[in-house]
């Protein structure tokens, strides 16, 4: 029988309950990474007073994860390339999983900084890997809308820390191990948004490889049983249809140890026929991790006051009590030696909708998509969010400045999956992993450099800071544009 490449072989057998299966998984291992990386934001609010940090304190909370994703982005995509993506998706969970679980009890600042760090290298691989490994279960022209769909589990991590932090926090219970260490509810919280991470290890343990990394190494056996398992869960038998699998390109045996292989592997994405195209979709979610998730780390810290009167952005800022709080407390001019202290979270309703608006932008992207190419649905949605933000200059009316705020992040954020799915369609399957990792991994240093404009600039120059963060979202209209649609010539 002819051959025919896989593509071809998955939209023959069609979708069915194989896919869903591999879905839920991916949705799951998601909503984990989702709602481990948002949880900074309410570690820098309740740690306030245990650790009794200073603004700088909190930007290094803040950032530690990520700091720690942006470190390992480039090891864990050489290891999903060469052991596979579900083999590293599952030893990344279990990572994250226990050191996240460690740093929960870390008695103070700094060694919680460095085990949130720990959890950013193993959830790297995590977020990174987990749209790699949902695409290559299904052929092309179903990709764009299946990882959309599946990113709608970023909203139910984003409702689920709020939800949970409702349900914890006003208990305020606490252990007492010791005289100078309680274990307080906040703590048990961290714990609890794991929940999401075990159902995915255990859901990851259970599904194939994917046939297109086992063909792109020559286990084309493997490959064959992975595609077996859809037939057979898609409730079809292997034997009513003639496929023949045709080899992928597979990836270059590179002597000379792993450093090496790491470096000539990654630098044959800098080289033509692939550094264009991955150069524009490097930059583009290099922007839209600047803007959604440099600020949105801080969205719970910004909207955790009294929001309720006529006022600017900036000036919600400037009298946040939490961003921009003084080491000493005065009265009457005169040091008190008193240190404030401000570790409750009074707002968890803008968090829940932070998420649905979240929820309403897939929906629109979804839409979009089956309307026009997704370059352009990518730029609908960042120049939208452009525009609200330049508003954000002169609005005062309470509730337009909260949807103005959220939307700004929001229009963006959402577009992180589908931006990696241009990624995954321009290149071949041999260099996917480490791409993917490589993007997600400078991407995150984006994130990190916005959130660090926020903890340390935006309290000294907030209109500023904003326009920064505005001109950022020019410039990702004018890259999505220039998107490519598919793999380059060889």
């Amino acid at each position: 029988m002819p051959a025919m490449d896989l593509d071809t072989a998955l939209l023959t057998m069609g979708y069915g309950c194989g896919q869903v299966i591999i879905f839920a998984v991916s949705f799951f291992v998601y909503f984990y990474s989702v709602s481990e990386s948002m949880s900074a934001g309410y570690l820098v609010i309740l740690s306030s007073c245990d650790f009794a940090t200073t603004g700088g304190d909190k930007t290094l909370l803040a950032n530690s994860l990520l700091g720690g994703m942006v470190a390992s982005g480039l090891f864990i995509g050489l290891v999903a390339d060469r052991y596979g993506r579900k083999f590293t998706i599952r030893l990344a969970l279990i990572g994250a999983l226990c050191f996240s679980f460690l740093s929960a009890l870390m008695p103070e600042l700094y060694s919680m900084a460095v085990m949130r760090m720990i959890v950013g290298i193993f959830l790297s691989g995590v977020a990174s890997l987990q749209v790699g490994f949902l695409t290559e279960f299904h052929a092309p022209k179903w990709r764009p809308l299946v990882v959309t769909l599946c990113s709608h589990s970023q909203t139910a991590a984003l409702m689920y820390c709020p939800l949970m932090g409702m349900a914890i926090l006003p208990t305020n219970f606490s252990i007492t191990l010791s005289s100078n260490y309680d274990m307080r509810a906040w703590r048990f919280l961290m714990m609890v948004i794991e929940i999401p991470g075990w159902i995915g290890l255990l859901g990851i343990s259970l599904v194939p490889e994917t046939p297109y990394y086992l063909m792109s190494v020559n286990r084309e056996d493997k490959a064959i049983m992975a595609l077996k398992w859809i037939c057979r869960m898609n409730r079809k038998k292997w034997e009513d249809f003639e496929i023949s699998v045709a080899e992928l390109p597979r990836a270059t045996i590179v002597a000379g140890g792993f450093w090496k292989e790491l470096w000539d592997e990654s630098i044959r994405l800098f080289k033509r026929p692939y550094v264009g195209r991955f150069m524009l979709c490097l930059w583009l979610i290099f922007g839209i991790f600047f803007v959604a998730i440099g600020m949105g780390i801080w969205f719970p810290v910004i909207r955790n006051m009294d929001n309720s009167g006529h006022h600017r952005f900036c000036y919600l800022i400037h009298h946040n009590p939490i961003i921009n709080k003084h080491n000493i407390r005065t009265a009457n001019g005169t040091d008190t030696g008193v240190p404030h202290c401000h570790d409750v979270m009074s707002n968890f309703i803008d968090p829940i909708y932070y998420a649905l608006a979240y929820m309403s932008c897939f929906i629109l992207s979804s839409l979009l998509l089956q309307c026009m190419a997704r370059k352009f649905a990518i730029a609908v949605h960042i120049a939208l969010a452009c525009i609200l933000g330049l508003c954000l200059n002169f609005l005062k009316q309470p509730t337009m400045v909260l949807i103005f705020f959220t939307l700004m992040m929001v229009l963006p954020g959402v577009l992180i999956p589908l931006a990696t799915s241009a990624l995954v369609d321009c290149l071949p399957t041999h260099l996917r992993g480490k791409a993917i990792c490589m993007v997600r991994s400078l991407a995150r240093f984006g994130g990190v450099l916005g959130s660090t404009l926020v903890g340390m600039l935006m309290r000294i120059t907030c209109d500023v800071t904003l326009n920064i963060f505005n001109v950022a979202l020019a410039l990702c209209v004018v890259l999505a544009v220039f998107q490519p649609k598919g793999m380059p010539a060889s």
